[in-house]
């Protein structure tokens, strides 16, 4: 049996209606953290993270630019991201446990922060972002894109999936075209794709550059 029924029972409860929402997150990252690689791949069939980096390789080409990756989680996504040449990339996660395992990950630096509030980064810090499983059910809604945008320069590429069962009733779809009708990013590309395959779930895969 998986080691995190409980803590997959208290995901599925998540609400980010909720003022402590971030702390139940908290809760369930903790429970989950030393079987969730494993839970990643067998139980939930998640591709997002090397699927993501794939895309992301198709709109940045200079390895040694400073990345954000927003949600890093155990680092799945540096994983992929040191498979792919990058060097220079930073992550940041709501849970410690999770930020534990991704030390070994080929991060720079790790930080703890919330996409709830503001991030601990500057303006315009990074050159590009990748949030990669962030967008989901109980986690973090449409309004929180403009953070991603704070710290990532002008002319940068920001690269983030949204789980199909969100992606209309949280407002994404209407968001990240409304950034773009205000000047506040261009979309490069939308395209629907496997997310997490043995739940037959599909993913929303972004890719826009900051105005």
């Amino acid at each position: 049996m998986s080691k995190n029924n409980k803590g997959l029972k208290f995901y599925d409860n998540l609400d980010l209606t909720q003022s402590h929402n971030d702390e139940d997150l908290q809760v369930v990252y903790k429970e989950w953290a030393a079987a969730y690689d494993y839970d990643n791949d067998n139980l939930l069939g998640t591709v997002s993270q090397p699927l993501s980096v794939q895309i992301f390789q198709e709109y940045i080409k200079d390895k040694s630019l400073r990345i954000i990756d927003v949600g890093c989680g155990t680092g799945l996504v540096g994983v992929e991201l040191e498979k792919g040449g990058f060097n220079n990339f930073d992550g940041i996660d709501i849970s410690q446990e999770m930020i534990d395992i991704a030390k070994q990950r080929g991060y720079a630096q790790l930080f703890i922060g919330s996409l709830n509030v503001s991030l601990p980064c500057e303006n315009n810090e990074y050159d590009a972002a990748l949030c990669v499983g962030v967008f989901t059910h109980g986690h973090v809604g449409s309004n929180r894109l403009d953070e991603l945008v704070r710290i990532v320069k002008p002319g940068g590429i920001i690269c983030f999936t949204v789980n199909e069962g969100v992606y209309d009733s949280y407002g994404f779809n209407l968001k990240i075209k409304n950034l773009e009708s205000t000047n506040i990013w261009k979309i490069l590309e939308i395209r629907k794709s496997d997310y997490m395959t043995k739940k037959n779930i599909k993913g929303i895969y972004c890719v826009v550059k900051v105005i």
